[in-house]
């Protein structure tokens, strides 16, 4: 009877062991999920730390980009508002240029060198027309040069100077230009040589100049 007592105790002590064991192991088991777990979960946190450290950056550099681009959109536009106005008052120029020169111009017709310029103008208008009839058109306002002396000074000149036999008509012009306009008799070829056909050049010339400063 003892002897059955002394089993059971022994049996209960290893059992109570086994128990501890167990419930030891469990534990174990249990501390290793758990610092699993806290490992994964620290990891999945760091990773989405990273993501959104590459996210918040990605976006600084796309609102870099876009503060960039528009930047250089203000500045495109400035600099055309600025060459816009600079082109504006380079014509104004211009345009000033060409009305100081048609003052000058009204007070050449008195010069005592403004029959001698008629005269240049006119040879040179035959030597362009290159007809042995030619019409010469004057303004108005120089019909007192226009006289029959004139006409022979002219053809003179063509003999002497250009070596050409021409016949010459003087017709009233409906222009108040300084100048003259040379024709062929027949009207098909015309030397425009006035004030006006003269700045047309000069305007053209100056305008170009100025413009291709902005080019």
């Amino acid at each position: 009877m003892e002897e059955n007592k002394m089993e059971i105790k022994t049996d209960e002590k290893n059992a109570g062991g086994l128990i501890e064991e167990i419930e030891r192991q469990t534990r174990l088991k249990i501390d290793e999920i758990i610092g699993r777990a806290r490992a994964r979960a620290d990891e999945i946190i760091a990773n989405a730390k990273k993501q959104e450290e590459q996210i918040l950056q990605a976006e600084k550099e796309k609102a870099q980009k876009t503060i960039e681009m528009i930047k250089h959109r203000a500045q495109s536009t400035l600099k055309m508002e600025l060459r816009k106005i600079r082109l504006e008052m380079k014509k104004e120029f211009a345009d000033s240029v060409i009305k100081k020169t048609r003052e000058i111009s009204i007070s050449f017709r008195n010069h005592v060198d403004y029959k001698k310029f008629l005269v240049n103008a006119i040879l040179e208008g035959i030597e362009v027309i290159d007809k042995p009839e030619i019409i010469v058109e004057f303004s108005p306002d120089d019909k007192d040069y226009f006289t029959g002396e004139f006409e022979k000074e002219i053809i003179d000149k063509c003999k002497n100077d250009l070596k050409k036999n021409v016949s010459i008509r003087f017709v009233r012009g409906n222009f108040d230009d300084i100048g003259i306009i040379v024709k062929s008799q027949d009207g098909f070829v015309i030397y425009e040589n006035t004030f006006s056909a003269r700045m047309r050049n000069l305007y053209d010339s100056i305008y170009s100049e100025l413009l291709g400063e902005e080019i």
